[in-house]
């Protein structure tokens, strides 16, 4: 009688198993991100963010950065933030860049560094600019400049020339 039940039981299970596979994954975008944002649902965004910016997308790294810069879903972390920022600019991203020299300019969750703000402006304006942006960023690092050593600024400028992106 046992094996009866068990051979039954098998037999269910076998005829039970193609409706127990998993659905194949959804798969996020970031217009997935944009749409959540713009529909007033951040933390689906964030959640969507988190995984894109895992697997390495740098837009999403940087927007995520952006999330813990200014507290977009919980109290603002920038450590969080300057963590995802450099790994979207270490990918080329120039707003990533961006956000790092404002963390560094303005010491949030570092000590302010002027030379390292100076050099993110300076990796920023090696990129491919529309020229109101170039214009703004060349302005920004010029100004800081005035702050800064002639090895700071060398340093700076020979980073930006070695630079290369590197896709995660």
């Amino acid at each position: 009688m046992l094996v009866r039940i068990a051979v039954c039981l098998a037999l269910l299970g076998g005829a039970m198993a193609p409706l127990m596979v998993a659905a194949p994954a959804y798969a996020v975008t970031m217009d997935d991100v944009r749409t959540a944002i713009a529909e007033k649902r951040p933390f689906d965004a964030f959640q969507d963010l988190k995984e894109l910016a895992d697997a390495g997308n740098p837009e999403a790294q940087y927007e995520l950065g952006g999330f813990y810069h200014w507290g977009r879903v919980g109290a603002a972390d920038f450590t969080k933030a300057r963590m995802w920022y450099e790994r979207a600019a270490k990918q080329g991203n120039v707003d990533a860049m961006l956000g790092l020299a404002v963390i560094y300019g303005h010491g949030q969750g570092v000590p302010q560094d002027k030379a390292a703000s100076f050099r993110w402006l300076v990796l920023a304006s090696t990129q491919q600019l529309a020229p109101e942006d170039a214009a703004r960023i060349a302005a920004a690092r010029d100004d800081l400049a005035t702050h800064l050593t002639a090895q700071q600024i060398e340093a700076a400028l020979a980073e930006a020339r070695s630079f290369s992106p590197k896709p995660e």
